[in-house]
């Protein structure tokens, strides 16, 4: 039964907000069919539509693949939307917190090579478990390289150090 106004006249679903919300979904789509087979298992969805999925990860980019996902979209709104929703944004808040790690560690790299000693002080107070020796003759390295011109292996290793000192440390938490 249609839904009718005052005047008794129907009223009509606006067609823009449900193209973007078919887009959405499809998006939705796109990015589960993107995903690896053991996180796909994590969002508890039935085996038709994962069935679905792994025949449209199989396909290349054509006209077939965009039919299977459209299918795909009709399958997932009888899905648990909200739950998908959830994990996407757990996966995605994990994410940005590793990369703001990453770049927190990056900052230190970059602090050590072109600051010295006085950045290396400051990381040891930060990081007392550090073997300060294999530290500054990283960092000496890594200037050289620098100067140099030379491909980063050096900084690059010093990286993985303070990476691995970050990992050990319970004080990584406020890099």
């Amino acid at each position: 039964m249609r839904e009718v106004d005052e005047d008794g006249l129907a009223i009509r679903p606006n067609k823009t907000q449900l193209k973007r919300e078919r887009a959405r979904l499809q998006q939705l789509v796109v990015d589960i069919v993107n995903l690896g087979e053991g996180e796909r298992a994590k969002l508890g969805l039935d085996e038709q539509f994962l069935a679905g999925v792994r025949r449209a990860s199989a396909m290349k980019a054509s006209s077939g693949r965009n039919r299977e996902i459209k299918y795909l979209t009709k399958l997932l709104q009888k899905q648990d939307l909200e739950s998908i929703g959830k994990w996407f944004d757990s996966r995605n808040s994990k994410h940005s917190e590793e990369n703001r790690h990453f770049h927190a560690l990056e900052k230190w790299r970059d602090r050590l090579v072109s600051q010295g000693d006085a950045a290396l002080q400051q990381y040891l107070e930060a990081f007392p478990h550090t073997d300060r020796q294999q530290i500054r003759s990283l960092i000496r390295s890594a200037v050289r390289e620098k100067d140099t011109g030379k491909p980063a292996g050096a900084g690059k290793k010093l990286f993985r150090v303070l990476r691995e000192n970050a990992a050990e440390s319970p004080e990584s938490a406020n890099l």
